[in-house]
């Protein structure tokens, strides 16, 4: 690259010197010295820059392997050729340079000598000017080699490093792997005397069991003797027994007959005198309402006649309390009013908030429980069913039929159901797949009050609890409604106004 360089101005000054008019021959040899001197000095640098790069080369084959060595061949090749071709464009320059100066060195004269000088000069500082940058440029790429060289150790040393501590741990896991089989192989030794161990102690057990079995066998054979003679002594003890209790309970039934005669000879005798003490009550009661009728149309007599009612006497209640603070009786019953088991529940239930029914569809499945029994609704117009609770709540009707009419229906009726006495606790079941919903208990009796007026029918009386109410409607009421009027008081949601005295307290 130095002869490249250089050749363009050697070829210039040579060009220059013959070109200034004077002594051909002096101006011919400054020529020739100068060229020679330039020539020189190029080939001392590439030859220092050989001498260079082969160090470079040398320190860098030592470094690297046989790829290194065949990159160095190569290198070699090529900057032979490259020195080659570049003394041969010397050559050639010189040759055209000496052509060029013979042409023109007529023309040349000693000023132009001079300042050609000069320009030499100049041309020379630059030339070394170019080769101390060559130098330094040298250095730099020498400094930047052995930074590569540093770069490449430190890898090397970090792949070292790298190498050594995935030995150290595959080393450490090879050792847990080795403890791990050796813990392994220790439990299953281990497993190994526990096995022959139960299985000597399920020997010996068996053994103690065969032992035991013979001796209860025995035992067994012994107890039963002994019962076949105990039962032989009960039983001749038994017939005496029973031979004396049937001698007693001839006598006792000779005695309950006597005292049955007796104590209905003494009925009968009680019976009379209440019958006489009722008709001297009666005739006692009808004689003081006549007197009090009698009273009342005298009290009415001199109230029209005296203006504004002025001077009337005391009403007859107050004649009734002067005579003492039993009020006026009410005339005898023939016989007490007959109680009413047997009724129909329209049930309206609130949705459920517990479980699936929170997310759910609003509705519910229920059955009616109390006590042991559970109903379950045959609709409107059909007899609910009764069954045990545990039947109806078990898994076989929670997964079957469930509450059959009753499914996904919050408002309900359950048909003639028998309550067996005039109060019932019940409670209301909502039945789901898991978890029943168990509402609150409540004593239910039926409600008088029920009527049927125009297809429509109306009870006075709601039974509330916190989440259900329910009509508790005889049955006969209930069969003189109908179906439609039953449906028809669901639909409504038990609307009718109950008095506040009439709805029981939340049990």
């Amino acid at each position: 690259m130095t002869i490249r360089r250089c050749a363009p101005l050697t070829a210039m000054v040579v060009g220059f010197s013959f070109a200034v008019p004077g002594p051909a021959t002096a101006t011919d040899k400054a020529a020739h010295a100068i060229a020679e001197k330039f020539a020189g000095g190029a080939e001392r640098e590439e030859t220092k820059r050989k001498e260079d790069a082969e160090k470079r080369q040398v320190a860098e084959a030592k470094r690297k392997a046989e790829e290194a060595k065949r990159k160095k061949a190569e290198a070699a090749r090529k900057k032979a050729e490259d020195a080659k071709r570049l003394a041969a464009e010397e050559t050639e320059m010189l040759e055209r340079a000496r052509r060029e100066a013979v042409e023109r060195k007529a023309a040349q004269d000693k000023a132009r000598a001079e300042e050609d000088a000069a320009r030499l000069a100049e041309e020379q500082r630059l030339v070394e000017e170019q080769r101390i940058a060559e130098e330094k440029r040298q250095a730099e790429e020498v400094r930047r080699a052995e930074e590569q060289r540093l770069a490449q150790e430190r890898e090397e040393a970090e792949r070292a490093e790298k190498a050594q501590r995935l030995a150290e741990e595959q080393r450490i896991a090879r050792e847990k792997y080795m403890a791990e089989q050796q813990r392994r192989a220790e439990e299953e030794r281990q497993a190994e005397e526990r096995r022959v161990a139960d299985k000597e102690r399920l020997t010996e057990e068996a053994r103690r069991a065969e032992e035991q079995r013979l001796a209860q066998q025995r035992e067994e054979a012994e107890r039963a003797e002994k019962a076949r003679r105990l039962a032989e002594d009960q039983r001749i003890a038994r017939e005496k027994y029973m031979a004396e209790q049937q001698r007693r309970a001839e006598e006792e039934r000779q005695a309950d007959e006597r005292r049955i005669a007796e104590e209905k000879r003494l009925a009968d005798e009680r019976e009379k005198a209440l019958v006489a003490a009722r008709e001297a009550e009666h005739h006692r009661l009808t004689d003081r309402l006549l007197r009090l009728d009698e009273q009342r149309k005298e009290d009415a007599k001199h109230l029209a006649e005296r203006p504004m009612g002025l001077g009337v006497p005391p009403p007859a209640a107050n004649t009734l309390a002067d005579h003492g603070t039993q009020s006026v009786p009410r005339p005898p019953l023939t016989g007490a009013a007959p109680t009413i088991t047997r009724v129909t529940v329209l049930l309206v239930m609130e949705p459920g908030t517990r479980g699936i029914r929170r997310y759910g569809k609003k509705t519910a499945d229920p059955v009616l429980c109390s006590g042991p029994t559970c109903w379950i609704s045959g609709g409107s117009d059909e007899t609910a069913s009764a069954k045990r609770r545990l039947q109806v709540l078990g898994s076989g009707n929670t997964l079957g039929a469930r509450a059959a009419d009753c499914n996904h229906h919050l408002a309900c009726a359950f048909r003639n159901i028998d309550l067996k006495s005039r109060v019932a606790t019940v409670q209301p079941v909502d039945l789901r797949i898991l978890r029943h919903d168990r509402r609150e208990f409540l004593p239910l009796e039926a409600d008088p009050s029920c009527r049927v007026t125009g297809g429509t029918l109306t009870c006075a009386k709601v039974y509330t609890a916190r989440t259900w109410r329910a009509w508790v409607v005889p049955e006969n009421i209930a069969e003189q409604a109908g179906a439609e009027a039953l449906e028809a008081a669901l639909a409504s949601g038990l609307s009718a106004r109950p008095s506040t005295a009439l709805i029981p307290t939340r049990f």
